[in-house]
């Protein structure tokens, strides 16, 4: 049996895929020996230590769009919108609330000063104001005072705390993170986009050439009128194909989680801007502790009330991926 000390980036919804993958390392016979997280890794990772993993999946799981919005106690204030005790009281009801000291195993949870930036973390004190401290979404949920700090999310200084995991003498460090943005296969996108894009201009272009010339030349004007008919219709055939190219692109990208829409609002820009830091952060710390084994989910996975009410879907996608992960690690080590 080998041991693992676990480290679990923020992420929002897609941090549910964890549940699904501590379950597969348990399984295939991975003793998890330390857990360190960060927001969502921090959530999940916290209630794992303390026992709670399946009455907190159970619930998790069952919950549907309506109920995912009723435990968000909206109050609108100077510096947050929603309070975030409603959801804590919730998985309470499930988890007990222990002190981190007295867990079975070392827990560390990441928060972030919102005054002087600096990495709070928590090995000792109430496991749930530890949670509560580390999942403060910035001008989404009400920051946590304590001893001191105005706390808000880990993941704005240490998004995939590998180095903070608690470490034994034999023990492979796995960590799972959340963030990655695919950056070749968008770019790949955008530059396919363009050039389809850039060839339907010009196909516009000839073809009104083509038509304006037809007009203009010497001949029957009932010639011009049936030479003016085909180039048309041979205009607007080859706009029907360049539309349906444009519209199979798309479906791909969509399959392939391409951000197509993530500049059309507000809160999508928004959104991203904390997924680029969340990315760059969490490469940054790859290259310096260098996991064994690391499974990555992509960032432009689950977003929103829809992840958070398709939570089923995402352990499955956590079990999937810790599968391949060990499959992979397992290969080598043989």
């Amino acid at each position: 049996m080998k041991n693992v000390a676990l480290a679990l980036s923020s992420g929002g919804p897609r941090g549910f895929a964890y549940i699904g993958a501590i379950e597969v390392l348990q399984e295939r016979g991975y003793r998890i020996t330390s857990v360190a997280g960060s927001s969502a890794g921090a959530l999940v990772g916290g209630i794992f230590a303390a026992g709670g993993l399946e009455p907190f999946k159970e619930w998790l799981c069952g919950l549907d769009p309506v109920q995912v919005v009723s435990l968000m106690d909206f109050a609108p204030s100077r510096n947050s919108l929603v309070k975030g005790d409603k959801v804590i009281r919730a998985i309470k009801e499930r988890v007990p609330d222990v002190r981190i000291e007295d867990l079975p195993i070392p827990f560390a949870a990441v928060a972030s000063d919102l005054f002087t930036g600096e990495e709070v973390v928590f090995r000792e004190g109430p496991l749930f104001t530890a949670l509560r401290a580390s999942i403060s979404i910035p001008s989404m949920f009400r920051p946590v005072k304590w001893r001191g700090h105005t706390l808000v999310d880990g993941g704005l200084v240490n998004t995939f705390p590998l180095d903070l995991v608690e470490r034994s003498e034999g023990d492979i460090l796995v960590g799972f993170n959340v963030n990655r943005i695919d950056a070749e296969g968008i770019t790949r996108y955008m530059k396919t986009r363009a050039a389809i894009t850039e060839t339907g201009e010009l196909l516009r272009e000839r073809a009104t050439d083509r038509l304006k010339d037809t007009l203009a030349s010497e001949g029957a004007l009932l010639d011009k009128v049936r030479k003016a008919g085909k180039a048309g219709g041979r205009m607007i055939r080859e706009r029907i194909d360049a539309g349906r190219l444009d519209r199979r692109l798309e479906a791909a990208a969509r399959e392939k989680n391409i951000p197509l829409d993530a500049a059309d609002s507000y809160a999508s820009v928004l959104q991203r801007s904390f997924g680029i830091m969340n990315h760059t952060i969490a490469r940054l710390q790859i290259d310096l502790y260098k996991p064994d084994i690391l499974v990555n989910l992509p960032f432009d996975s689950y977003h929103g009330v829809y992840g958070y009410s398709h939570a089923g879907e995402i352990v499955e996608k956590g079990r999937a991926l810790m599968s391949a992960a060990l499959d992979s690690y397992e290969a080598q080590a043989d």
